[in-house]
């Protein structure tokens, strides 16, 4: 019966240990989530301005013009403001294109009524059906160019619909960091429900609030830069695997914006768990006698 006293504290420390560990856990799953829906936050919309940047403009011109002309209306093209990059497509290259679309070799029967062509890329303001249809119309004033040429449905798909996508990812990612910050803190203010009575025998026998704050304040610290660490390591691994599976939606070409993100869940985790520990433990020092039983 002697060693009953000790058996008693190890399986309290293990309790204890478990709780903590149960606490981390908690944290670091839901920072994990957090982060998780701020990467899909960022690389959604970094994906949707990819793909505005990717839709050309071909600039058409008339068979009987000289692959000079079009090479010096390109130079000219290029300084314009909207201009991301352009590029000449000779005649050869486009010949070869409608040859693959049409099956077969038209040459053979009819002379080649195909011309170079000049290929653009707007910056990504411009990418929108207005500004697309002012700057056709600015190519199409030049009398050497018979057309210009581009998805016109597509552009004005993404134009409707890009800000919508963005405020519907938004508000889902808020809806659900909102949710998983609410389960973090009650997991926080339960522990801390559960040494109310400690909290109370403290300030009795006279120690100061800000004595017996430190504690709680410096326990919720630690465990949100373990949960914060944890989660790091667990969204960079998931990073890995989707750049893996997905190498077009997770670029690492934006290597800072994602270690801005990781620090951020991180320095996040920190000062939630700290905010959450000062205020649960103030409540319990403000708390009526009456009420630490309710």
């Amino acid at each position: 019966m002697a060693n009953l006293p000790d058996s008693i504290d190890r399986i309290t420390k293990a309790r204890l240990r478990l709780s903590t560990f149960g606490s981390i856990l908690s944290i670091a799953l839901t920072m994990f989530f957090i982060g998780a829906l701020a990467f899909f936050a960022f690389f959604s919309m970094r994906y949707l301005q990819n793909l505005s940047q990717k839709i050309e403009m071909e600039v058409l011109f008339y068979s009987d013009i000289k692959e000079a002309d079009i090479d010096a209306l390109e130079k000219q093209i290029k300084l314009k403001p909207y201009i991301e990059n352009s590029r000449v497509s000779s005649r050869e290259e486009n010949t070869r294109t409608a040859q693959q679309i049409i099956g077969s070799n038209f040459t053979e029967v009819i002379s080649n009524p195909i011309n170079a062509s000049i290929i653009i890329n707007v910056k990504p303001q411009y990418a929108n059906s207005d500004s697309l249809n002012k700057i056709s119309k600015e190519l199409k004033k030049n009398p050497i160019v018979q057309d210009v040429d581009y998805p016109d449905f597509i552009v004005k798909s993404i134009s409707n619909n890009f800000q919508k996508i963005q405020i519907a990812i938004l508000i889902v990612c808020a809806v659900f960091m909102f949710i998983s910050m609410l389960l973090v803190a009650n997991c926080i203010r339960l522990n801390i429900y559960a040494k109310r009575f400690n909290i109370k025998s403290m300030l009795l026998v006279g120690a100061t609030p800000k004595f017996v704050r430190k504690p709680f304040v410096t326990k919720g610290l630690v465990q949100g830069v373990w949960g914060g660490l944890l989660a790091m390591v667990l969204l960079a691994l998931l990073l890995l695997y989707t750049h893996n599976m997905a190498p077009d939606f997770v670029d690492f070409s934006a290597m800072l914006y994602i270690v801005i993100i990781l620090s951020g869940v991180l320095l996040f985790s920190m000062l939630f768990t700290t905010i959450i520990s000062t205020f649960s433990v103030n409540r319990y020092i403000r708390i009526n006698d009456e009420r630490l039983y309710m």
